[in-house]
């Protein structure tokens, strides 16, 4: 008897579980709300407003030379239409890319499109300018190197291109990071403002000094050198913006600013001194050479040279410092 209860307990069991199934996976579930269409977005690439495939360009600054663009150049973003020219000897291959993403209108039988000029590891960016009735192309006018472009856009004849340019120190494979701008006119097809060049640019810093120099000789242009009459005494030592200097009688203390990148511009101040009475020496010839200096150099082992007014060169060395006990040797 208790089997048979237990045989139809399961087969009560098998019924539910088949119901339940059948509920949830064959019944129409479209009451419920469908689920939305997913986001291509980010997939699709539109495609171009005016598309270079096919037109001739020019090569910038190879006269006489043109290319098809009859390849293509892919890219994450676009697929951009190419051209490839071997020279000769077939020792040079250079590769001429339209960004046609970035073309502008053709008002006035007069276009711009950005186009790559790639020759090795190096690229040079162009505004090509396209003119005439079949929009040929006459023009490149300079953009720059290794750039990366963001926006073009034209207002009537001005073209205004939008590009990142690589920062002084930063190396060529990485993504270049400073925004710049440039403007042209492609009627007169004139630069009307370039881009910045950061790498070229006049980088200029405070330079400071620490310690003391002595003075070890001045060599004219005209073959005549002037050298300290008494050793180790005309010295020169700097205190932030603030330099003083030794002499064979008084002293002289003058406000300095050194400039560092770029420009190495040494200036120096009037120069204050003591007025002691001394026997005549080399104190006036001193004080006037430093009065004179106009720019510097910091050689690798530290010594300093000057420039001075009349093309003169005025070296001075880092002094040593002095052991605070003399060695001595033990006798028996």
């Amino acid at each position: 008897m208790k089997k048979i209860i237990i045989a139809v307990v399961a087969l009560i069991v098998l019924a539910g579980a088949g119901a339940a199934g059948y509920y949830f996976f064959m019944t129409d579930n479209s009451h419920s709300a469908p689920r939305p269409p997913k986001d291509l977005s980010g997939i699709v690439v539109p495609p171009v407003t005016y598309s270079m495939k096919g037109k001739t360009f020019s090569i910038p600054n190879a006269t006489g030379t043109s290319v098809i663009l009859d390849l293509v150049s892919p890219t994450a973003k676009y697929d951009y239409p190419m051209g490839r020219f071997t020279s000769a000897d077939g020792a040079k291959v250079i590769t001429l890319t339209a960004q046609d993403d970035f073309a502008t209108a053709a008002l006035n039988k007069v276009q711009a499109v950005p186009i790559i000029v790639t020759e090795g590891t190096l690229s040079n960016n162009f505004l090509a300018v396209l003119e005439g009735d079949n929009l040929d192309h006459v023009a490149s006018l300079p953009i720059g190197q290794m750039i990366k472009i963001q926006t073009v856009v034209r207002t009537d004849n001005q073209v205004t291109v939008n590009y990142l340019v690589h920062d002084r120190g930063q190396e060529l494979a990485e993504v270049p990071k400073i925004q710049t701008t440039a403007l042209f006119d492609i009627v007169t097809k004139q630069v009307i403002q370039a881009g910045r060049t950061p790498a070229s640019e006049t980088y200029i810093a405070v330079k400071s000094f620490v310690g003391e120099y002595l003075w070890k000789t001045t060599k004219f242009s005209d073959g005549k050198t002037v050298i300290p009459r008494k050793d180790g005494v005309f010295t020169l030592q700097f205190d932030a913006n603030r330099m003083s200097l030794g002499t064979d009688c008084n002293t002289g203390s003058a406000i300095y600013k050194a400039e560092a990148g770029s420009s190495t511009s040494f200036t120096v101040e009037p120069i204050a001194s003591t007025k002691m009475f001394c026997e005549p020496g080399q104190e006036g010839e001193y004080f006037s050479m430093m009065q004179s200096v106009l720019d510097y150099d910091e050689e690798a082992d530290g010594t300093l040279v000057f420039t001075l007014k009349d093309d003169a060169q005025m070296t001075f060395a880092p002094k040593k410092s002095q052991p605070e006990f003399a060695t001595t040797t033990p006798t028996n």
